[in-house]
């Protein structure tokens, strides 16, 4: 074996002529004494030298132009590939140390992202040299769409109608605590508040708007408030909006940027300090790609990147450096400092922009720390916000500041009196703090001292100020210092009311229940006890119809069986056993049902073959002569066929049948019947004198009939005024109830009616004890009345004290009595007006 060894005093000491040689060799082969050999020197990467872009922001399809230069150590040939991560790039035009290309953008981006353009730079021997540009893109719109007005919320919604809720108009003093539909306006794409008055966007580019408009911001030519929207007036090809105290900015899609309204601060920039009635082109701004009206000033942001203002800079909200300066400016001017801008947010005395690499900068009044946690004074220059990053959207209200980041999460900092910064406190912090579980956030909106957020789901949160009913819960709620749900259950085809239970179908097929779960009646375990919020029903899929009764619920489902659940003391679960159960269970022996409908304590099912079975109960002979006083099993009910709908009164029974004559059974104690006498029968007869009927409703002692001639017809108890002829005579044969006509929709309580039509207010007459009709609080002791905020109701169903609506859009509004949680809404206090039913 060979062995070299090198001491630590020299190489080979004692050893002179060879350790000469042995030197002699180690630097031929370029190696030091007692080290390995140097590796060779790594060959520099490319260096830029240049690089632009001819926009940073940019409207639809538009073109940028990109430039870069590089130099290398040894002038070797560069090479430059270029990728975007959208839009098109054409080829490049490239030499040996520069490139260029032209790259077109799509026609919209999901808001908040922005498209990278990059260039990668080779010499071939060295690692590659990058350069990123981010664009930004005019965002798609998305529904739904919100806005928060000072005490106010819109939201246009995924059909293109708009709702609002909260207080309107120059005086504020109508409150709305359920989302009412905006009349008129279909097709919207996005929607803008100002303090008192709002507008939507169509899609065909027009501007509506409506209420105040004590300083022409309306833009309709008028000083007129208005609660129905009217056209701006010579506005088109508009794709932005953005609303102040009495200001309105329009963005057109040639980059123009149009205003009108209040003008005392020049913040419409047209060189005046006049109102303007109508549009006027805001001066030397050729081109703008966002615009931001705050109170009193205004900001766009320009496609190279840089921002505008213009109006009052009392607070330095111009960012020019010179604050306090009254006369602001009446024309835009540029904001120094600023480059790479691609967003902008305006409030009262405050201005904030978005950077391209997601942080923040803001500058104007310091109230509540709003600036960031470094700024003691208020700011005159833009100045970044410390440890405010990965930003995609922001909103301003009143001396609070709201930010969307990348992951979906929602930070927020300023005031906190009203709970607005959503974090769960009522403590202000002028460092950002994330909103409390919320997560998966598509858009932020904030008022002046409350915040409306959307879901990815399309579902919408809300926190902050409720005095005015902003958050869409009752105005005497206190404030909501943390997110709660606005609005609620969605794609509901029908609902049905027990006495303290409910039930709702939705789209999918599936069924929710809440309310009391007495004898399972909820179709959950025993232990689960009640449930105030809707929870689904296990083991149900492809349902089509739902119903229930006093302490049992049953459901039909598309292959035509029928399932049933809860108590079952006289056989209404279609059981001999006598036992109840909370899981839902077949009816033996049904096929072909194609509707279902339960009463106190008996069941029935209409088949597709226009038999009428039924099963429970029979001691009013509902059931028919042939059923038992307690039928545990389904039996036919004899005299009904060619039936096409049925309803369940308390002991009696409707049946519609195909030639328009309706027929009854049971119980007559009160005239219910309808054939002009208070004799029992447990044989079907026809009520006499109705023809041309089309739907059926039985309350516990009444009955009602709706025509083809949309007129309403009453019959048996109306000690309540349940007939709607505001007196307490009973009928024992069918009247017409006055003063309604062109009605679609029926539906009866144990002692209150409903009647409904297309586009007008729901009508309602009755018993209102526990404020089952709908009226308001002040009008229990009234027995008729119309709901003004329940429009456009396809489905109806009332329970003994309670009621619903599903409105058109599938949402599911209640009212009424509420002891056990019958009306969803996680409480367990009664409502008299209607309130949403949110569904997880």
């Amino acid at each position: 074996m060979n062995r070299l060894t090198v001491f630590s005093s020299g190489c080979l000491p004692g050893l002179p002529r060879l350790r000469l040689a042995l030197l002699t060799m180690l630097a031929v082969l370029g190696t030091g004494c007692g080290s390995d050999p140097a590796p060779p020197p790594q060959p520099p990467s490319p260096v830029l030298v240049e690089s632009t872009q001819s926009a940073v922001n940019v409207l639809d399809n538009e073109t940028v132009t990109f430039h870069v230069a590089a130099k290398d150590d040894a002038q070797r040939t560069l090479g430059f590939t270029w990728e975007a991560s959208a839009g098109v790039l054409e080829p490049a035009l490239s030499t040996a140390t520069s490139s260029d290309v032209r790259w077109k953008g799509p026609e919209c981006m999901p808001a908040g992202t922005l498209v990278k353009v990059t260039v990668t730079i080779t010499n071939g021997v060295a690692p590659a040299t990058p350069r990123t540009f981010p664009l930004s893109v005019i965002a798609c719109p998305v529904l739904p769409a919100i806005a928060s007005g000072g005490t106010y919320s819109v939201v246009a919604r995924a059909d293109g109608t708009v709702w609002e809720w909260g207080a309107f108009g120059a005086s504020s003093e109508e409150r709305v605590a359920v989302p009412r539909q905006v009349p008129g306006l279909t097709d919207v794409q996005a929607v803008a508040s100002g303090v008192l008055h709002a507008l939507a966007l169509r899609r065909d580019g027009t501007v509506w708007a409506w209420g105040a408009n004590n300083f022409g911001q309306l833009g309709d030519g008028t000083y007129t408030e208005r609660s129905v929207p009217a056209q701006v007036q010579g506005l088109r090809d508009v794709i932005a909006l953005s609303a102040g105290l009495h200001s309105t900015l329009a963005l057109r899609r040639d980059g123009t940027v149009w205003a009108w309204g209040g003008n005392s601060a020049g913040q419409l920039g047209d060189g005046t300090a006049e109102d303007r009635l109508t549009p006027v082109q805001v001066h030397g701004l050729p081109r703008a790609t966002t615009v931001a009206m705050g109170w009193n000033h205004a900001l766009a942001v320009l496609p190279d990147g840089t921002v505008r203002a213009w109006g009052t800079n009392a607070s330095g909200e111009l960012g020019d450096g010179r604050p306090n300066v009254e006369g602001g400016s009446r024309v835009p001017v540029l904001v120094p400092g600023l480059t790479d801008i691609v967003s902008a947010s305006a409030g009262s005395g405050l201005s904030f922009v978005l950077h391209a690499d997601g942080g923040v900068s803001s500058w104007g009044v310091n109230g509540f720390g709003v600036l960031g946690p470094e700024a003691q004074r208020n700011g005159a220059y833009p100045s970044r916000i410390p440890g405010v990053n990965h930003v995609t959207a922001l909103s301003l209200g009143s001396y609070l500041a709201v930010a969307l980041l990348e992951d979906g999460t929602v930070r927020s900092w300023g005031t906190n009196d009203h709970g607005q910064l959503g974090d769960g406190t009522y403590t202000q912090n002028a460092a950002p703090v994330q909103v409390s579980g919320l997560a998966g956030v598509r858009a932020v909106a904030a008022g002046g001292e409350h915040v409306l957020a959307v879901l990815a789901d399309g579902s919408l949160r809300g926190w902050g100020n409720n005095r005015f009913a902003q958050l869409a819960i009752r105005p005497d709620a206190v404030d909501r210092g943390a997110p709660v749900r606005v609005l609620g259950l969605t794609e509901v085809t029908t609902v049905a009311a027990g006495p303290v239970h409910s039930l709702a179908l939705r789209k999918d097929g599936t069924v929710w229940a809440w309310g009391s779960n007495s004898q399972g009646r909820l179709g959950l375990a025993y232990d689960r006890g009640a449930s105030p919020a809707p929870v689904q029903v296990p083991g149900l899929a492809g349902a089509r119809g739902v119903a229930a009764g006093t302490a049992h619920s049953l459901v039909a489902l598309g292959d035509g069986s029928v399932m049933a659940w809860g108590a079952n003391s006289d056989g209404q679960l279609g059981s001999a056993s006598g036992f109840g159960t909370p899981k839902p269970t077949a009816v033996a022996s049904l096929t072909g049902v194609s509707a279902v409908a339960a009463a106190s304590w008996y069941s029935l099912a209409l088949r597709q073959d226009g038999t009428v079975w039924g099963w429970g109960l029979n001691d009013g002979g509902q059931l028919g002569a042939a059923a038992a006083l307690k039928q545990s099993t389904p039996v036919q009910v004899a005299g009904l066929t060619q039936v096409t709908a049925i309803a369940a009164g308390g002991y009696h029974t409707l049946a519609l049948r195909q030639d328009g004559t309706v027929w009854a059974l049971g119980d007559n104690s009160q005239g219910q019947l309808g054939d002009g006498t208070r004799t029992r029968r447990s044989v079907a007869a026809q009520v006499p004198g109705l023809t041309g009927v089309i739907a059926v409703a039985a309350g516990r002692y009444h009955s009602l009939a709706l025509r083809q001639d949309g007129t309403v017809w009453a019959w048996g108890a109306n000690s309540n005024g349940q007939q709607g002829d505001l007196t307490v005579v009973e009928r024992t044969s069918p009247a017409q109830v006055v003063g309604l006509a062109g009605i679609q929709r029926i539906a009866a309580g144990d002692s209150h009616s409903l009647a409904a039509l297309d586009g007008a207010p729901l009508v309602t007459f009755g018993w209102n004890a526990s404020g089952q009709l709908g009226l308001g609080a002040d009008a229990q002791g009234e027995s008729r009345g119309r709901v003004v905020s329940v429009l456009n109701v396809r489905a109806l169903s009332a329970g003994a004290t309670h009621t619903f609506a599903v409105a058109s859009d599938g949402t599911v509004w209640a009212w009424g009595a509420n002891d056990s949680g019958q009306l969803g809404n996680g409480e367990a206090a009664n409502s008299p007006r209607p309130i949403p039913v949110t569904l997880p």
